[in-house]
């Protein structure tokens, strides 16, 4: 094997999303030590695409595998062809569909596996989709190694799905510190400008955040929140910030491909997300060198040091959002303490050549233990 692992990358489709996402990035940060290609599951007439333009930028030369369903099998066994001619030492499936399908037609082709989950164990309503979840972890954690991005979904996984095999590995995703630059200087409390990054899904809580912001534009009425993200609960988001009156205040932004300019000139970033594995918006904040101010949401602990690099504050506690926000931007000199923190630590666990050095080790790993 040379120096440089070839890993094919396969997502259950390219649509928009924190998997598909990071990837792109992995692409554009061209690791030396991998050589890195893409796929989707997903054929290309069920339109999941909105990722494409930004992976083939990415210069990944995305393909489509064309596995429509679960219950392929002639998809399945096309897809077992293609990996057995696949000119690569590694297969990596991202998110349940790929690590559920992925790990068995690699077996069969011959090629070593990895797969990663990038959620938290769900609630589900059957018992059809438990079972399903229950098979992205069991099956690519006997046929090649099981990843968590962290310590709080390894948990969870081995509390609903457990118990935590050998082959499972808790490695934290990372971004590109490069991307992201340190402001010099706050606004005063009167004119800040803070920022949630997240998908507009129930799940990311922002009618929460809303009330909260409420409270805090009347402590300080020039504050304003830009709302970063698209998604299905769009409209029940531009009700609420009619009906409070923030409309001079709060700014639905939509998805952008320019979060990291953003994030330069605002004062924090915040999040009211009531499920989080592990949140990169937050990551992206500390790496900025921005304070965050967080509900206590799973893997967001593990990025959120409460009185270190921001607030954390519990799930659904407006009040406490909003003490915590007004602490924070009252305080500048806390708030750049705050940053520095999160910027130390982004460095020390969350940079993307850490991911990339800890992915390699796992691929050699895996590719040695091939039977």
């Amino acid at each position: 094997m040379s120096d440089s692992t070839r890993v094919l990358m396969i997502l259950d489709h390219f649509s928009f999303g924190g998997a598909e996402n990071l990837i792109a990035e992995l692409g554009r940060y061209h690791p030396a030590t991998l050589d890195v290609s893409v796929a989707s599951l997903a054929p290309a007439e069920q339109d999941r695409n909105a990722m494409l333009n930004r992976l083939v930028d990415a210069g990944l030369q995305p393909e489509y595998l064309s596995v429509d369903r679960l219950l392929d099998p002639a998809g399945f066994l096309a897809l077992v062809r293609k990996l057995r001619r696949a000119e690569v030492d590694v297969v990596h499936a991202h998110l349940g569909y790929a690590a559920t399908v992925v790990p068995l037609a690699a077996r069969l082709a011959g090629k070593p596996v990895v797969a990663t989950l990038h959620l938290s164990p769900q609630r589900h309503s059957s018992r059809g989709e438990w079972l399903k979840e229950r098979l992205s972890v069991r099956i690519p954690a006997r046929l090649g190694r099981l990843v968590f991005v962290s310590q709080h979904a390894f948990d969870e996984y081995a509390r609903v799905h457990g118990p935590a095999r050998a082959t499972w590995r808790m490695i934290p995703n990372g971004v590109d510190l490069d991307k992201y630059t340190l402001r010099s200087g706050a606004r005063s409390s009167e004119s800040q400008v803070w920022a949630v990054v997240a998908a507009l899904r129930p799940d990311k809580n922002h009618l929460d955040l809303i009330r909260a912001w409420s409270e805090v534009v009347a402590v300080h009425p020039g504050t304003t929140l830009l709302v970063i993200g698209d998604g299905p609960s769009r409209a029940d988001i531009e009700k609420a910030v009619a009906e409070a009156g923030l409309g001079e205040v709060v700014r639905l932004l939509g998805r952008r491909e320019d979060v990291a300019e953003i994030l330069r000139d605002v004062d924090g970033v915040v999040s009211a997300s009531v499920d989080e594995a592990l949140p990169t918006a937050l990551i992206e904040a500390g790496a900025s060198g921005l304070p965050v101010v967080a509900t206590d949401a799973g893997g967001t602990r593990e990025i959120v040091v409460d009185g270190v690099t921001g607030r954390l504050v519990p799930m659904r506690d407006v009040p406490a959002l909003a003490r915590a926000l007004l602490e924070t931007i009252g305080d500048p000199a806390r708030a750049a303490a705050y940053g520095a923190a999160g910027r130390a630590q982004a460095e020390q666990k969350y940079s993307m050549a850490t991911w990339v050095d800890r992915l390699g080790q796992l691929y050699k790993e895996v590719i040695g233990a091939r039977p």
